[in-house]
């Protein structure tokens, strides 16, 4: 079995959670992330991640001027989203403080509204969102700033811009290198399409990945070694059910999945689909004392697309995995 050094685990960590490993180092950098950077600058080094990669799912990271992208990762890309990053890519390019290399800051709401003259089928609001969650929750590549100024009748002004990573520019060439390449399928072994199952699904079952579910089980003591030499997963396999437990995993407080979750725990032995969404406002009312702040459809698709209960007829049953969780409300959540 392989066996990966800290400094290589942290990058394929990093590349599993954001898809991007930088070599820029910036001053609120840590030391083992420092390391990691140094580290990779060995060709050896990015030899063996991209093997480990490569024979764990099928496929490995593109290098770019000593930086990573991997396209494959916990959260695939829709089509939507794809527009938005292009367009976002075109915008920050043709900024003239990106191209000048100034200071490197715009301002958010020019961003958006020139993203919204690409993408016209969305709203400001929800590019916006989509921007946040891919350049500055995802890649990282922008630093939330604000500006804030006093006019003279001395009503304050705040402005909000990004800083851009001084990867942007290798990173937007990589990335729609990436984009062009994925027309094409690689052809995957058993244990490589139950390992991408894994990482991109919440849990694999006989009813809801049929497909996979065989393959896990005639391999299952060589499918859980491969990701052993990460030291961050675990493979856990139930008679109905498989899940790739994280123990690097933080406590999740999006309203929506909290809600779905307690939501999965209280149907028991099941409940008909019908009373699903008086169940749910039940729910988030005892969660976060009123029902306002969260949208049932949101609590509805957190509930499936994570895996939490699953439908069987005209019923909606509770799957093995949200027994793994606990919830509880806050003082915070009423707010």
């Amino acid at each position: 079995m392989v066996e990966l050094h800290a400094n290589e685990r942290l990058i394929i960590d990093q590349l599993l959670d954001r898809g991007l490993f930088t070599s820029t180092v910036t001053p609120e950098m840590s030391q083992n992330v420092i390391n990691a950077i140094t580290a990779f600058k060995r060709p050896i080094i990015q030899r063996r991640i991209t093997n480990y990669l490569t024979d764990l799912l099928g496929v490995g990271p593109y290098s770019y001027q000593e930086n990573l992208l991997l396209t494959l990762g916990a959260q695939p890309l829709d089509k939507t989203a794809v527009h938005v990053l292009l367009a976002t890519l075109k915008t920050i390019l043709n900024e003239p403080s990106i191209q000048n290399d100034d200071q490197r800051v715009v301002a958010t709401q020019t961003v958006i509204r020139q993203v919204q003259s690409e993408v016209t089928e969305l709203d400001e609001k929800l590019i916006f969102r989509l921007v946040r969650q891919l350049f500055v929750e995802r890649y990282r590549l922008f630093k939330p700033e604000r500006l804030v100024q006093a006019p003279d009748e001395q009503e304050m002004v705040v402005e909000e811009y990004w800083s851009i990573s001084p990867d942007f520019t290798s990173f937007a060439r990589c990335m729609v290198d990436a984009l062009h390449e994925q027309h094409t399928t690689p052809t995957l072994s058993d244990r490589q399409r139950v390992n991408r199952g894994l990482l991109l699904r919440p849990f694999l079952s006989p009813t809801v990945t049929p497909e996979l579910w065989p393959l896990l089980i005639a391999d299952r003591d060589k499918i859980a070694a491969q990701w052993e030499p990460l030291q961050r997963f675990a493979l856990e396999i139930g008679t109905d059910y498989a899940l790739l437990l994280d123990r690097q995993r933080q406590k999740i407080t999006a309203k929506a999945y909290t809600a779905a979750l307690a939501v999965a725990r209280s149907l028991g032995a099941g409940m008909p689909e019908s009373q699903l969404n008086q169940r749910i406002r039940l729910i988030v009312r005892q969660l976060f004392a009123t029902d306002k702040k969260v949208v049932i459809s949101d609590v509805r698709r957190a509930l499936f697309a994570n895996g939490l209960a699953t439908m069987f007829g005209q019923n909606v049953l509770p799957t093995a995995v949200s027994g793994r969780f606990a919830v509880r409300a806050t003082e915070e959540w009423g707010d």
